[in-house]
Formats: C-alpha cells, structure tokens, sequence
C-alpha cells in the first residue's frame, strides 16, 4: 500500500491571499489561534484565568517598519502528538476546536516560513521537560529543518512561534502602529473577548498592552442574546454578543457599527450596518458591535476562513434575522431615527402636499423606510414618490375590477367605497399641492416688495412684481391658467374671457395709441362679477407701481389709470391678437381700476384732491370718479400680500395642514 505525496509547495501557492492588511496578518492570527489552543488543551476550564499568550512586534532597526512577530504561551508544548499532528497537512486533531490544518500553510505563504521552539513533557514516568527546536519553510520536501530535540532545564512548558521576512508584497500591507494590531487582533478574535473566553494576552512594543483590560475598556455595555434562524425551513440557535462599545475599538473612516459572524470563537466575515440600523456614533463617542456565533456557522467555514461555505442567500437570511435582535438592543437608538424619518416625511408633506393621504397612515409609512434615509430627505422623496405610484396603480386595476363588475356584489360595493376614498383624497392632495405653491409664491412676493440693495436702500423694479403676478408682453390667449398668478391680485381675474399684460392699446383696441396698460381686463360674459343676467360688462385696469416709489411729479397713478378708462372708451370695440371682436364698449360697461403701490409721502401727495377715501382696513384708499366713471382702489404691497395670504391660509385650514 502506498500513501498519497501532499504537495505542500502546490498549496501553499493556491492559497488565495494577495497581499492585504488582512493576509499580512493572518499568519499572526493562526498563531494567536493556535495559542489559545494550548492553553485550553493544558489548562482545560482555567485556561482563562492561568493561560497566557505574548506577542511580541519585530521591527526593522532603520526605518521602524514591522518585519514580523513573536508568539509565546504557556501551553503543553509540542507534545509527541502535537508534533505528529503539525507534521500531518490538513490533520483532525483540532478538528472539534475548528481546526482546519491549513493555519500554518499561510507561515510559509506570507513569511516563507516560521522558526519554532518549545518546551514540553515527554510520556516518561515521571515525565521529564524537553525542549524541540526547528525551521518550518516552504520546500519541496523537507519542510521541517535544523530539528533539535534534548532534555531541558525548565519544567515551564510552552511554544514559541517567530514570523519574520515578510515575502514580497506583504510588508507595506502590514500595519506600522501597534495600535490598529491590537484593533485587528481583538476584532479577529471578538467572539472569544466577548465571550470572556480569553485568557491573559500581551502584546510588546515599546510598551505592553494587555488586549483583554483593552477589550474591557472599550465595552460600555453588553448583552448577550439567544436567537432562532430559520434557514430551509430548518430552525437554528445563534448567540448574538450585543455589544456598545468605544468608537476607539475600532476606527475605520467613516463606518461605524459592525456585525460579524463567527466560526469556532473566531471572526470570519465582518459587514458594516450603519445603513441597515440608520445609526452613525451612539451617543457621539460609541459604537455598537455584534458578534455572531452559533453551530451552524461553525460547520460552514471555509478552509482559509475568510468566508462560509454557504450561499450568499443564505448568508443574507442569517444577517436579516439577527437585525431584528440588533435593533431590540438599540431600540432606544432606532427610536431617535423613527422620530427624525417621521418629523423629515412629515416636513416632506407640508412641502408637497400631493401626499397628504400619508398622514392616515405616516407610521407605517416611515417603517418601510430603509433605516439610513433618516437624514436624507431626498430618499424619503423618492419612497413617498414610490409609494405614490402603487397607490395609483392599485386604485387603477381597482377602478377597472368596478367596471367589470356586479354593481349589487358587496365585494364590489366595497370596492367602490375605497376607490371614492381614494379619488377623495386625491383631489385633496391636489389641491394642498396647489394651495402649497401659492405660499411659495407669496413668499417671493415679500422679498419682491422689499430692498433689492438694501444698502443703497433700492427697491425692486414694478416689473419684477408685475412679472410674478403675470408674464407681461402677452395677452391671455397666449396663456393657460397655471401661467399666470392673478389670484394674488383676485381670484375672480383668471375668468376674464380676455386680459392683455403690457401689451400696446392698439393691439387690442380700435386706436393707434402705443400705450401699455399693466394690466386690462375685457369681458361679456363673466360671472364673477355679475349680479343677475342684466348685469353690465366690467373693464378692470391694473397699474403696478415700484415698492416704496415716492415721485410721482410727472403723472399720479390715478389719473393715469383714468386716462387708459378714456382711452378705451375711445377704442369702442375690443379685439384679440388674431383680429377676433371680444367686446365693445357701451353706456352700461363699468370700468375698475386698481393701483399696487405703498401709499408714501409723495403718492399722498399727488392724490390731494382726488376722492379718494380710506379702506376700512385704514391700511387702503378707494373711491368713484365721475369724469370718466370709474371706480378706483389704491392697494399698498403689505395690503395685497395679507390678502393673499389670508385667502390661501382658509384653504390650508380646510385641508388640515399648516399653512
């Protein structure tokens, strides 16, 4: 019979480890591993409280970088049958411990190999301290070289591991600070801290950290947790370590919270949840980390131990259901980030209020967020968008199973209940997002009326006002309803059958004058002002005067409102852009003329002697011309924004909403 040759050099080259600062650390991490098993298999349940490991860190004496390490402990030594069993490629012997007989084989990958020597008791009665030494490199054969073995002086057993020489690649991926090996250690290794399993470990240079008073120090609080995962059907026991701990323990950029799922007491794949919990820094200064461990997990991993042997889904199945547990422990945490996805959405509501059906149900809503949109509003957005487009597409197929259907079928008749519901909140929804946009336009008006340069103390021009309210070179054929702003001015303006903005008279009346009206407006058949079915025709002229304008010496603008009264009637017949007859003039046509301009020194001024009275707001004037007829209303800025404003808050009080 002969045995099967293990091609070591073969091996060691398909190790998939590109040089990383995780590879560069793996042999030290299978030495550490290796340690802890001797101190178990020595001291058994006080392994914690007498075993210790001891690292030392090799630098380079020039340029200070890490060259390697040195790894002690105080376990049973290379024993007869340690010794077979690290002769043996992939051995059983640990095989219960997650043993997979391929920790050394990145020695020889990373560093080429490793120098060994330790202390040991042989099987002799008594047993007697023996001391073994060798070279463990990477050959063809003979791997195992300068083999020393002889009785020694030292009844302390224990295994000293030195990793030298980085091979090619490696060394400028190994950490420079001692600082992010012991974070790395302790990360590799958080099950076993968590679990309070590790016994005493050191680690020198230029001063000695104990990494297990580090670990302690940087857990704020802990919570150990058993949880049921279904995978296949099949229900499995996982321990989740919950764990708040110093942001210090462990620094990478800007991710914080970490969940790793572990194999045989050792840190196997890691992931960064902030995005799945909404959470950055607890309490500005922690952070949370879980640690996974459980049956399952420990048949899985794979020989390198950088991942499982299972599927990615099932992988995803495991680290959706532990989040459950994850977001039990930090509920008071996930609570804050409800509150602000909550207060964001409903700020989104106010902001477009086409989703005001949301606030029935904003609760369910925000918990179909995903956990990190709580400061990011414009993910909100796009879920309520989301949320939207289903709502109306489920409404549509109900609309059409209504068609389809027996009217007198209960089920029907629901349906319809619901759809009526929905078409309710619809139109409200509409409206809310209307009425919303009304305000951002009054908004704008304020700052309209107030200082362009409030420096030189200069207002806006009456263009820019004149503008917002209306588009100006245009007449209303060229317009459609949501063009125009009119109903800052009055509602009852954008039924006129035809209006002109700063348009010349003779393009709409029989006359050659070039003169440019602000605003007229010229109908026959409108309601809005009409008393009964004899009701006489109304012109109405708009002048828009500039904010704060105090000289008025050349023409005051209430008579020169009345001058465009005279020239219309003049005109006689009304006319749009493409020559069609609107209206004519006649004894029974009314004319209506406001003025949009603060009431200052000066505008006082030139009115002395015109009829002109106060509103009964005292805030106005108004009056009745007689040469010609007309009826005349002077509205300051702050008057005609309050108006507006008042008429636009009764329909967000309507609504329910802040207006």
């Amino acid at each position: 019979m002969t045995d099967l040759v293990s091609d070591i050099v073969g091996r060691v080259e398909r190790l998939p480890l590109k040089p990383s600062e995780i590879n560069a650390l793996l042999p030290l991490m299978e030495a550490v591993s290796n340690a802890f098993h001797a101190v178990r298999e020595r001291f058994k349940d006080e392994a914690v409280g007498k075993g210790r490991i001891d690292i030392n860190v090799i630098r380079d004496g020039e340029d200070d970088a890490v060259i390697g390490f040195r790894i002690e402990d105080n376990g049973p030594g290379f024993t007869e049958d340690n010794y077979t069993s690290f002769q043996t490629p992939d051995s059983r012997r640990k095989m219960g411990l997650g043993g997979k007989g391929v920790g050394r084989l990145s020695w020889l990958r990373v560093f080429g190999g490793a120098r060994v020597e330790s202390i040991y008791l042989d099987d002799g009665l008594p047993p007697k301290p023996m001391k073994r030494m060798f070279d463990f490199i990477l050959a063809d054969e003979n791997q195992i070289r300068n083999e020393i073995k002889e009785g020694s002086a030292s009844e302390k057993t224990g295994t000293v591991i030195e990793l030298s020489g980085f091979e090619d690649g490696y060394q400028t991926r190994c950490p420079a600070r001692v600082e992010t090996i012991v974070e790395r250690l302790i990360a590799h290794f958080l099950p076993t801290f968590a679990a309070k399993a590790a016994p005493s470990i050191f680690i020198h240079d230029d001063g000695v950290t104990d990494l297990r008073k580090y670990f302690g120090e940087m857990i704020i609080d802990q919570q150990d947790v058993e949880v049921a995962v279904t995978l296949d059907e099949d229900e499995h026991a996982f321990i989740i370590h919950n764990m708040k701990c110093n942001k210090r323990i462990r620094t990478r950029g800007s991710s914080y919270n970490w969940l790793f799922l572990c194999g045989h007491e050792r840190s196997v794949t890691e992931q960064c949840i902030d995005d799945q919990i909404g959470l950055k820094a607890l309490d500005e200064e922690a952070i949370y980390i879980g640690s996974v461990t459980g049956d399952f997990l420990d048949l899985h991993v794979n020989q390198e131990r950088d991942g499982f042997t299972f599927d990615l889904e099932t992988e995803t199945a495991v680290r959706r259901q532990v989040a459950t547990s994850i977001r039990e422990y930090l509920a008071d945490y996930v609570a804050e980030t409800m509150a602000l996805m909550t207060q964001n959405t409903q700020d989104l509501i106010v902001e477009n209020p086409q989703f005001i059906y949301l606030n029935e149900d904003l609760e369910d809503f925000v918990k179909t967020l995903q956990p990190n949109s709580a400061g990011r509003k414009e993910e909100i957005y796009v879920s309520m968008c989301r949320s939207r487009f289903r709502r109306q597409r489920d409404f549509n197929r109900i609309s059409l199973e209504i068609a389809k259907g027996d009217e007198d079928n209960p089920e029907i008749k629901e349906k319809v209940d619901d759809y009526m519901r929905y078409v309710d909140k619809e139109r409200m929804g509409a409206l809310a997002e209307y009425v919303a946009k009304r305000k951002a336009i009054l908004e704008f008006l304020d700052t309209l009326t107030g200082y362009e340069d409030p420096e030189k103390h200069r207002h806006h021009l009456e263009d820019a006002v004149h503008s917002l309210i209306c588009p100006m070179r245009v007449d209303s054929t060229a317009l459609e309803l949501a063009s125009h702003n009119l109903w800052i001015l009055d509602d009852r303006l954008a039924f006129f059958n035809f209006f002109a903005s700063d348009k010349q008279a003779r393009a709409y009346l029989d006359t050659e004058c070039q003169d440019r009206p602000d605003l007229a407006f010229l109908y026959d058949s409108c309601l809005g002002w009409r008393t009964g079915e004899q009701g006489s025709d109304k012109v109405v002229i708009v002048e828009f005067k500039r904010p704060g304008r105090e000289d008025y010496k050349d023409e005051d603008p209430v008579r020169q409102a009345l001058r465009y009264v005279n020239l219309m009637k003049s005109g006689k017949t009304f006319k749009d852009s493409k020559g069609h007859v609107i209206s004519s003039i006649n004894d029974r046509t009314s004319f209506d003329c406001y003025i949009v301009a603060d009431i200052t020194q000066g505008l006082s001024d030139s009115l002395m002697g015109m009829p002109l009275q106060p509103t009964p707001d005292n805030e106005g004037m108004f009056g009745y011309t007689d040469n010609p007829k007309a009826f005349v209303e002077i509205i300051p800025y702050a008057k005609l924004l309050r108006d507006a404003k008042a008429r636009n808050a009764a329909f967000f009080k309507e609504l329910g909403i802040d207006g």
